[in-house]
Protein backbone atom coordinates (compact mmCIF):
# COMPACT_ATOMS: atom_id res chain seq x y z
CA UNK A 1 0.00 0.00 0.00
CA UNK A 2 1.25 3.33 -1.39
CA UNK A 3 1.42 6.06 2.00
CA UNK A 4 0.34 9.15 0.06
CA UNK A 5 -1.28 11.91 1.12
CA UNK A 6 -4.77 10.81 -0.13
CA UNK A 7 -4.55 7.57 1.00
CA UNK A 8 -3.55 8.78 4.20
CA UNK A 9 -6.79 11.11 4.42
CA UNK A 10 -8.65 8.54 2.91
CA UNK A 11 -7.77 5.93 5.54
CA UNK A 12 -8.64 8.30 8.35
CA UNK A 13 -12.13 9.42 7.28
CA UNK A 14 -15.47 7.19 8.18
CA UNK A 15 -16.40 4.64 5.90
CA UNK A 16 -20.33 5.81 4.25
CA UNK A 17 -22.10 3.08 6.70
CA UNK A 18 -20.48 5.10 9.45
CA UNK A 19 -21.53 8.38 8.29
CA UNK A 20 -25.09 7.05 7.96
CA UNK A 21 -24.87 5.93 11.49
CA UNK A 22 -24.06 8.81 12.67
CA UNK A 23 -26.26 10.99 11.05
CA UNK A 24 -29.03 8.70 12.02
CA UNK A 25 -28.07 8.88 15.72
CA UNK A 26 -28.00 12.73 15.51
CA UNK A 27 -30.89 12.97 14.19
CA UNK A 28 -32.27 10.49 16.74
CA UNK A 29 -30.97 12.61 19.77
CA UNK A 30 -32.17 15.77 18.62
CA UNK A 31 -35.59 14.21 18.82
CA UNK A 32 -35.45 12.55 22.27
CA UNK A 33 -33.93 15.90 23.14
CA UNK A 34 -37.15 17.44 21.52
CA UNK A 35 -39.49 14.75 23.77
CA UNK A 36 -37.46 15.31 26.69
CA UNK A 37 -38.06 19.10 26.81
CA UNK A 38 -41.57 19.09 25.53
CA UNK A 39 -42.29 16.47 28.64
CA UNK A 40 -40.43 18.88 30.91
CA UNK A 41 -42.27 21.58 30.28
CA UNK A 42 -45.89 20.15 29.62
CA UNK A 43 -45.26 18.76 33.32
CA UNK A 44 -44.03 21.70 35.12
CA UNK A 45 -46.94 23.47 33.23
CA UNK A 46 -49.90 21.28 35.00
CA UNK A 47 -49.79 22.67 38.12
CA UNK A 48 -53.12 24.34 38.08
CA UNK A 49 -52.97 28.09 39.34
CA UNK A 50 -54.86 29.23 42.92
CA UNK A 51 -58.42 30.13 42.40
CA UNK A 52 -59.23 33.54 44.56
CA UNK A 53 -60.75 31.87 47.26
CA UNK A 54 -57.80 28.97 48.11
CA UNK A 55 -55.54 32.89 48.10
CA UNK A 56 -57.68 34.92 50.23
CA UNK A 57 -58.16 31.34 52.86
CA UNK A 58 -54.32 30.82 52.81
CA UNK A 59 -54.13 34.64 53.84
CA UNK A 60 -56.32 33.89 56.88
CA UNK A 61 -54.15 31.21 57.54
CA UNK A 62 -51.41 33.26 57.89
CA UNK A 63 -52.69 36.19 59.78
CA UNK A 64 -54.79 33.32 62.22
CA UNK A 65 -51.43 31.74 62.78
CA UNK A 66 -53.34 28.77 62.12
CA UNK A 67 -54.66 26.45 59.30
CA UNK A 68 -57.17 24.57 62.22
CA UNK A 69 -61.04 26.11 61.35
CA UNK A 70 -61.26 29.66 63.71
CA UNK A 71 -63.95 28.21 64.93
CA UNK A 72 -61.79 25.96 67.02
CA UNK A 73 -60.58 28.88 69.02
CA UNK A 74 -63.51 30.72 70.08
CA UNK A 75 -64.17 31.51 73.73
CA UNK A 76 -66.41 29.11 75.55
CA UNK A 77 -69.50 30.84 76.28
CA UNK A 78 -69.25 29.72 79.95
CA UNK A 79 -65.77 30.82 80.44
CA UNK A 80 -65.85 34.51 82.96
CA UNK A 81 -62.30 35.65 80.80
CA UNK A 82 -63.84 35.50 77.60
CA UNK A 83 -62.54 38.61 77.11
CA UNK A 84 -58.65 37.06 77.27
CA UNK A 85 -58.95 34.82 73.66
CA UNK A 86 -57.20 35.97 70.86
CA UNK A 87 -59.38 37.46 67.61
CA UNK A 88 -59.50 35.34 64.68
CA UNK A 89 -60.43 35.56 60.92
CA UNK A 90 -63.67 33.38 59.32
CA UNK A 91 -63.65 33.68 55.54
CA UNK A 92 -67.75 34.27 55.21
CA UNK A 93 -67.49 34.67 51.44
CA UNK A 94 -65.81 36.11 48.94
CA UNK A 95 -68.48 38.16 46.16
CA UNK A 96 -66.64 40.08 43.09
CA UNK A 97 -64.40 42.27 44.67
CA UNK A 98 -64.91 41.83 48.36
CA UNK A 99 -64.01 39.82 51.16
CA UNK A 100 -66.43 39.29 53.88
CA UNK A 101 -65.34 37.78 57.08
CA UNK A 102 -66.53 37.92 60.84
CA UNK A 103 -64.29 38.07 63.71
CA UNK A 104 -64.25 35.39 66.14
CA UNK A 105 -63.26 36.40 69.95
CA UNK A 106 -64.00 39.70 69.04
CA UNK A 107 -64.48 41.05 72.36
CA UNK A 108 -60.66 40.96 72.81
CA UNK A 109 -60.23 43.21 69.25
CA UNK A 110 -63.25 45.69 70.85
CA UNK A 111 -62.41 45.91 74.72
CA UNK A 112 -59.04 44.34 75.52
CA UNK A 113 -56.70 45.07 72.90
CA UNK A 114 -57.24 50.01 73.00
CA UNK A 115 -57.97 51.50 70.03
CA UNK A 116 -54.77 51.51 68.33
CA UNK A 117 -53.80 47.81 68.80
CA UNK A 118 -57.38 46.86 67.11
CA UNK A 119 -57.01 49.77 64.56
CA UNK A 120 -53.59 47.78 63.92
CA UNK A 121 -55.00 44.33 63.50
CA UNK A 122 -58.03 45.73 61.12
CA UNK A 123 -55.33 47.54 59.01
CA UNK A 124 -52.75 44.58 58.84
CA UNK A 125 -55.71 41.97 58.64
CA UNK A 126 -57.16 44.79 55.67
CA UNK A 127 -53.67 44.92 53.80
CA UNK A 128 -52.50 41.46 53.46
CA UNK A 129 -55.76 40.15 52.16
CA UNK A 130 -55.93 43.59 49.36
CA UNK A 131 -52.31 42.32 48.04
CA UNK A 132 -54.20 39.58 46.40
CA UNK A 133 -55.17 40.17 42.97
CA UNK A 134 -58.86 41.09 42.43
CA UNK A 135 -59.88 41.97 46.32
CA UNK A 136 -60.66 45.58 46.28
CA UNK A 137 -62.58 46.01 49.87
CA UNK A 138 -62.14 43.57 52.76
CA UNK A 139 -65.79 44.08 55.13
CA UNK A 140 -64.94 43.21 58.91
CA UNK A 141 -68.33 42.10 61.10
CA UNK A 142 -67.92 41.64 64.36
CA UNK A 143 -69.89 43.02 67.96
CA UNK A 144 -69.40 46.88 68.34
CA UNK A 145 -67.56 47.34 71.28
CA UNK A 146 -65.49 50.64 72.86
CA UNK A 147 -62.15 50.36 70.64
CA UNK A 148 -63.42 49.13 67.32
CA UNK A 149 -66.43 48.80 64.82
CA UNK A 150 -67.24 47.03 62.03
CA UNK A 151 -66.85 48.17 58.47
CA UNK A 152 -65.47 47.79 55.39
CA UNK A 153 -61.48 48.47 54.39
CA UNK A 154 -59.85 49.57 51.54
CA UNK A 155 -57.02 51.09 50.12
CA UNK A 156 -58.35 54.55 50.47
CA UNK A 157 -59.11 53.59 54.15
CA UNK A 158 -61.60 52.04 56.64
CA UNK A 159 -65.16 52.61 56.56
CA UNK A 160 -66.85 52.33 59.98
CA UNK A 161 -70.57 50.52 59.13
CA UNK A 162 -73.31 53.28 60.71
CA UNK A 163 -75.29 51.51 63.56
Amino acid sequence: MNLTRNNLIKANQPSKPNKRRRRIFLRLFKYSSLLLLILTLTTCSRKSPKTLEAKVIEKIHELNGSDKDPETFAAPEDDPQFYLYPPKLKLVKISSDTVYLTVINSSYLTQSMGTTGAEDYIVKSGVTLLEIDGINYVDFDFHVGDHAYPGTFSKAGYTPREE
